[in-house]
């Protein structure tokens, strides 16, 4: 495993954390928000799921099943007895999963975003802990724009947060975020070229849950020095020199066995890569999972499903567990079909196949990359893509060449994600 530098990044609702995480993120770190794994852990069906179930009721539930977040902020905001509670159900599912990820990277730097980082412990394995700092009427306005929820809901929930004053003692950087945008920036940049990611801790015990053996170092030998005797005149009987016993001499202590590290699911045990001919039976499972359909695709419709998508999958565990489809034309590359088998998955795999489409995409001299969700997709499938470098757009703020071809391949109830893959367009506008 490859040690990192880990930033922790600390704030209250509305402070500008993300915004901040953005602008490490755009400088080369790899970014991981907390609340983003708060949603895929609370996932339909999951171990966290039931226990907000047991402990909450249905009531903290949507109509399809879902935990309503808003229900449950509800909640627990006004009753902190209720969000002790909560954090006990979610902040352990969300160190596991963070550990998780945390063990497959290969940046030297890593920005860890989390409200609770410090309630949770776990400031004691980042390298630096920096806070981000907003005034409080800034925090209300923006939160309460940009998540539509009034201004007494939010100092509600600012209020449950507390104050950031102890933590504000704790932190190595302070980042102020209540001017303008490129005065952060300048900040943010300013400590990044400041970091030493040579000096990262090793964090090895805290992610794989194991204790560092330290091989014992034997004592030094004792040094004895023995005086040589004064010199005796002639007639004086030389005495020999007193010669000190050897030290004894002891077996060095044994050598502690090997500490065994259990074996944890790594993204190169999934094989991510083009469909070949002998993927067709598992593609059918596959979609018929997608789909929710009760049986797999026939021969034929798979077949024909084949033929007409550059599928990209990822295999794990001998099936398909994750799975999209592609086409490039006049220099856009379309995705759609896009498919994960679980939350998890998607945090692991949905990045890589990405990359590989657009590595496609790129040696067919495409120019963007145009990603088709569904409005109601899984949250993790959204959160995965906008975290690989898409954003949403509106149809006409596409180039005008790309327009016509994006218009004849959206279907009603999805949303445009794209990338842009080159600088230099080869198109001109029309």
């Amino acid at each position: 495993m490859q040690n990192f530098y880990l930033i922790g990044l600390i704030g209250n609702l509305g402070s500008g954390k993300s915004t901040v995480r953005k602008m490490l993120e755009q400088l080369g770190a790899r970014g991981i928000d907390a609340d983003a794994l708060a949603h895929v852990v609370m996932q339909r069906g999951t171990p966290t799921w039931r226990a907000i179930v047991d402990a909450f009721g249905a009531s903290v539930l949507a109509y399809d099943g879902r935990v309503d977040r808003r229900a449950l902020g509800a909640r627990v905001f006004a009753d902190a007895r209720a969000l002790k509670t909560l954090e006990a159900i979610v902040h352990p599912a969300v160190g596991t999963l963070t550990r998780d990820l945390l063990r497959e990277t290969t940046q030297s730097v890593v920005v860890l975003e989390a409200i609770k980082l410090v309630e949770a412990g776990m400031n004691q394995w980042c390298d630096a802990l920096w806070a981000v700092t907003c005034p409080a009427d800034a925090q209300i306005e923006r939160v309460a724009r940009t998540r539509s929820v009034n201004a007494d809901d939010v100092r509600a929930r600012l209020a449950a947060q507390g104050t950031l004053d102890e933590q504000l003692r704790l932190a190595d950087v302070v980042i102020d975020n209540g001017g303008a945008l490129e005065a952060t920036r300048a900040q943010v940049t300013r400590m990044w070229k400041a970091l030493r990611p040579e000096t990262a801790h090793d964090k090895s015990e805290w992610l794989w849950n194991v204790l560092r053996v330290e091989t014992p170092v034997a004592p030094p030998a004792p040094v004895i020095t023995v005086t040589p005797p004064p010199t005796a005149p002639d007639d004086t009987i030389t005495l020999p020199p007193v010669v000190a016993p050897a030290p004894e001499i002891t077996a060095p202590p044994p050598t502690p066995a090997p500490v065994s590290v259990p074996p944890v699911k790594t993204l190169t045990e999934f094989d991510v890569r083009r469909t070949r001919r002998g993927d067709l039976n598992a593609l059918a499972v596959a979609i018929a999972k997608r789909e929710n359909r009760p049986h797999p695709l026939s021969h034929e419709e798979a077949l024909k499903r084949f033929g007409s998508g550059g599928y990209r999958i990822a295999i794990g565990d001998g099936r398909i567990v994750a799975f999209a489809a592609w086409e490039a034309e006049n220099l856009v590359a379309t995705v759609r079909e896009v498919w994960a088998e679980s939350s998890y998955i998607t945090l692991l795999v949905l990045p890589r196949l990405l990359a590989l489409i657009e590595d496609e995409a790129r040696a067919l001299l495409c120019e963007v990359v145009v990603v088709f969700l569904e409005i109601n997709a899984p949250l993790h499938i959204i959160e995965q893509t906008r975290a690989s470098g898409y954003q949403i757009v509106e149809l006409n703020g596409l180039h005008t060449v790309w327009q016509s071809i994006v218009r004849e391949r959206i279907k009603p109830g999805e949303r445009i994600w794209a990338k842009r893959l080159r600088t230099e367009m080869i198109t001109q506008p029309v």
